[in-house]
């Protein structure tokens, strides 16, 4: 074809003075036909080997193709497809033909060539990115395509498209050196139960004979014996002849193979994570068996719509955790976040892992992208939390406490960060306590509910494995709430906490069988006064009946709008109903009242309400010693005049009345 070209040349008419010039771009031209002269002269009628020994660059692998007798083989029709390395590739790679000898090491050898074929005829066209075939000697090549340029494994397609005619060479850089077989720790399985040995060598299990009356140790056995471990089992020939090994695969294809893992694969393809699992990872996945499914009432049927698709997502990625991890490798109390993004516990007791209330049955099986403990209960990952007034409106049983919250404007309050520890009364409750929240209309009666809600929360989270008997601790409200413990049972004040631990996103709940009430303020003691006495809840009595104060203390009587009109009046004699006329008087009976009296020396000062003195609506204050040291005045009198005794004895008692009203003011 060149020869051609250049005879057209030579018969063009020209001038002498570009005859020069012509004959420079024809010896460039050759030139370059020269530097591509091993592809160019690739004959499309030769078959593949032919067109090697003409390159000129294949010397070695031709030298290989004879010494491995395979000229004969890619001599054949095809069409192959045949990766070409270069000789500068075999120098690279320290291949020296001359030290495969043995039939052994030419099988090496032959392995490696076939490793550079595929039976087909593919072009540099046809090869996309990522694309993985599997070559003659069975092992996969895979494919870059990187801005055009073709990589096989990692050498680089130099020249493309070399035809033949049983097919196309495609020139290499490299070597290409097969996969070496994985024999490392793999999967026993027995195809007769159904079960896998995890963490089995390929020897290991390939090591399995069955043995009849087989001596050992002085005695004779018959049944299974593994001659690398030297451990015997009483089995049958047909389930000890019926371990296979398998090296790792990834995790969905392992749980596919088990036998005892259909419903797991299911809900994988369900939820469409079996490619998830198939990932380069690594993973470790907690494999819930066909029975723990059926134990959990696990229907996939069920699972239909997109909402119910993702809850079974939800579950399955619970029992996924992102990295590698052996059973060694967990410790007791151990608590890590699942892929779903909800944390689970572990417990390791005497070498028994558990996640959850989930027991590893089976650990450590390995697979190409992780590893798989195999579980006897499905993982149910924990609910979404939500915060303690929406836990509260969920209940049912919370309406009134709901209510009230709304009516209190302290909803947002327990939305907010918290944490708190809320004791959450009963509907039943707050209907015992006979709270009618329509009769809380007033700022102040509003202020009041929000004290007694208040008074049921904590700030901060608090479980009843927390109490201890005899806690005191102040609720938000500030007041103090005080705990006992009983045998298990948690009180808080006079309330029972019937069901503990209820979590919510910012805190916990405490559900209650009675309203908290908070206890009552202390009175406010009024300017002037040392000691206050007022009514007591029915209003038929005095609060304080018996009151011990100081010499020089002052004793104030105090009610406001009271239902019943009340006074204070002096007696002259406990028991006594009818006011001394000498003695102390607030006067006339009322509803609103502020009466004060300081006492000055020691004495005990009887006093009634005159309403309701038959009621027994009375009181006493000790002054002091509550011995009234005022002398006693005898007057002689002249026994025979009569009246006269009589009438000094009251002039007396009046005087002596009117000097002790006068020390008390």
């Amino acid at each position: 074809m060149y020869s051609q070209k250049i005879h057209l040349l030579n018969r063009v008419n020209i001038s002498g003075r570009d005859m020069h010039k012509k004959k420079a771009c024809i010896a460039l031209i050759m030139t370059a036909c020269l530097m591509t002269m091993p592809i160019a002269m690739a004959d499309s009628n030769d078959d593949i080997p032919t067109n090697a020994t003409n390159t000129g660059v294949h010397d070695s692998l031709v030298a290989a193709l004879v010494q491995a007798d395979l000229v004969s083989t890619l001599q054949g029709d095809g069409p192959f497809t045949v990766f070409a390395p270069t000789d500068q590739a075999f120098t690279d790679a320290g291949i020296d033909l001359s030290t495969f000898d043995t039939d052994e090491e030419n099988a090496t050898l032959v392995d490696i060539l076939l490793y550079h074929v595929y039976s087909g005829a593919v072009y540099a066209a046809d090869v996309t990115d990522g694309l993985t075939v599997a070559m003659v000697n069975g092992d996969d090549a895979t494919f870059t395509v990187t801005d055009g340029t073709v990589m096989v494994g990692d050498a680089t397609v130099t020249t493309a498209d070399v035809m033949s005619s049983n097919g196309v060479i495609h020139v290499i850089d490299k070597v290409l050196m097969p996969p070496v077989p994985y024999t490392g720790i793999g999967i026993c399985y027995n195809s007769a139960t159904h079960t896998i040995a995890a963490g089995a060598s390929m020897e290991e299990c390939g090591a399995y004979m069955y043995v009849e009356n087989y001596s050992m140790g002085g005695e004779e056995f018959t049944g299974c014996y593994n001659t690398l471990s030297h451990v015997l089992t009483d089995t049958t020939q047909a389930i000890c002849e019926s371990y296979m090994w398998t090296p790792p695969v990834d995790i969905a294809t392992t749980a596919m193979s088990t036998g005892i893992h259909s419903s797991l694969v299911g809900a994988l393809s369900v939820s469409n994570l079996v490619s998830t699992l198939q990932g380069d990872g690594p993973f470790t996945v907690f494999a819930p068996t066909d029975q723990a499914f059926a134990d959990a009432g696990i229907d996939l049927s069920t699972f239909d719509t997109d909402e119910e698709i993702a809850v079974l997502t939800d579950i399955l990625l619970y029992h996924v955790y992102s990295g590698a991890v052996n059973a060694a490798g967990v410790t007791d109390g151990l608590t890590v976040a699942m892929v779903n993004g909800d944390d689970a516990s572990f417990t390791v007791t005497d070498g028994t892992v558990m996640i959850g209330d989930a027991t590893v049955v089976l650990a450590d099986v390995p697979a190409s992208n992780g590893v798989i403990h195999v579980i006897d209960k499905v993982l149910m990952p924990p609910a979404d939390l939500v915060d303690i007034a929406a836990v509260a409106m969920s209940t049912g049983v919370h309406d009134s406490l709901v209510a009230a919250l709304v009516k209190a404007d302290l909803v947002s309050t327990l939305q907010g960060t918290g944490p708190f520890t809320v004791f959450a009364p009963t509907d039943q409750a707050f209907t015992d306590a006979g709270i009618d929240l329509d009769a809380f209309t007033t700022d102040e009666e509003i202020a009041a509910l929000a004290d007694i809600l208040l008074y049921h929360v904590y700030s901060g989270a608090v479980h009843a494995a927390d109490v201890t008997d005899g806690l005191t601790v102040a609720m938000v409200n500030g007041d103090d709430a005080t705990f006992t413990v009983t045998d298990g049972t948690v009180m808080v004040g006079d309330a029972t906490v019937t069901t503990a631990d209820v979590m919510a996103s910012n805190g916990v709940i405490h559900v209650i069988d009675k309203v908290l009430m908070p206890p009552a303020d202390e009175p406010v003691i009024p300017d002037g006064c040392d000691f206050v006495i007022g009514l007591n809840d029915n209003g038929m009595a005095y609060d304080n009946t018996d009151l011990s104060i100081d010499v020089g203390q002052t004793v104030c009587w105090i009610w406001n709008d009271a239902t019943m009109a009340h006074n204070v009046a002096q007696v002259r004699e406990e028991g006594d109903t009818t006011r001394d006329v000498a003695g102390e008087y607030s006067g006339t009976a009322a509803t609103t009242v502020d009466y004060r009296l300081t006492f000055t020396e020691d004495e005990t000062f009887y006093y009634i309400c005159e309403p309701h003195a038959t009621t027994g609506m009375n009181g006493q204050v000790v002054v002091g010693t509550g011995i009234s040291e005022t002398p006693t005045t005898v007057v002689d009198s002249d026994d025979n005049t009569p009246g006269f005794t009589a009438g000094i004895a009251a002039i007396a008692l009046i005087g002596a009345l009117v000097v002790s009203g006068s020390r008390r003011r």
